[in-house]
């Protein structure tokens, strides 16, 4: 026989479930009744450019983007980025359950489109009650446009630490080149560090970097991006910041 706490959590994950695949029809109901307001996103990419123009960066072309530093970016941080429409349901699943029975408020869980919208449109704030308007922000960009311009927005918005707005200024002040001429293991770095951009500095903890590069290649090749000999190379190649 189930117990009672098994029961009760059969009944929370069904619940989840159901809203999670029926966001997007509930939040066009609250957005038609007044209960949701968000602001077009039609101005995404002056917004995006504005923030390069305010920090001294020019805006860089997903074309002169190495397809192993996008690869990377969607492996460590939105591996289901071409799938989805906004919202990752099994990633927004996932974080619900574990901040559920850790009692904190939603974390995690979001897509690249998501974390564009809160650095564009939300001053990098979508905790608490903020985050249905983060998801429906989501779902707003994913209809506007096309992943190539998510994407590329993206890697122009981010910010990586140490005063690098965009991955632009993010090649130049880490590795003094331009993004095309970044090889896996700098791709690799670069792509962990927006996640939490003080703590994986790579002048003041390079170890921390470090491992989170570990992690990027590790899921690079758990996706079948490159091989595990590919990563373990990428990983001994010495580029700069050695972690003592």
């Amino acid at each position: 026989m189930r117990g009672p706490s098994r029961t009760r959590r059969q009944r929370v994950v069904a619940v989840i479930v159901a809203l999670a695949l029926g966001l997007p029809a509930l939040f066009g109901i609250a957005t038609f009744v007044g209960l949701l307001v968000t602001p077009s996103v039609d101005d995404m990419t002056r917004r995006v450019d504005a923030i390069l123009k305010q920090h001294g960066g020019t805006r860089v072309h997903l074309n002169d983007i190495p397809d192993q530093l996008s690869e990377a970016l969607i492996a460590i941080e939105d591996e289901r980025f071409y799938q989805h429409s906004g919202i990752d349901t099994q990633g927004l699943i996932r974080a619900v359950l574990t901040d559920l029975y850790r009692h904190r408020a939603l974390q995690g869980g979001s897509t690249l489109s998501q974390q564009l919208m809160k650095v564009v449109y939300m001053d990098n704030d979508d905790d608490g009650w903020r985050k249905p308007e983060n998801l429906l922000l989501a779902l707003k960009v994913e209809a506007r446009f096309d992943k190539h311009t998510i994407l590329e927005n993206y890697f122009n918005a981010v910010y990586y630490g140490h005063g690098a707005y965009g991955i632009g200024m993010a090649a130049e002040i880490y590795f003094h080149r331009r993004p095309a001429q970044l090889d896996l293991a700098e791709a690799s770095m670069l792509a962990g560090l927006p996640q939490s951009p003080s703590y994986y500095d790579l002048y003041r903890n390079p170890c921390s970097a470090r491992a989170r590069q570990f992690n990027v290649l590790a899921q690079m090749a758990h996706d079948g991006y490159i091989s595990q000999k590919a990563a373990t190379a990428a990983y001994a190649e010495p580029i700069g910041f050695p972690c003592k």
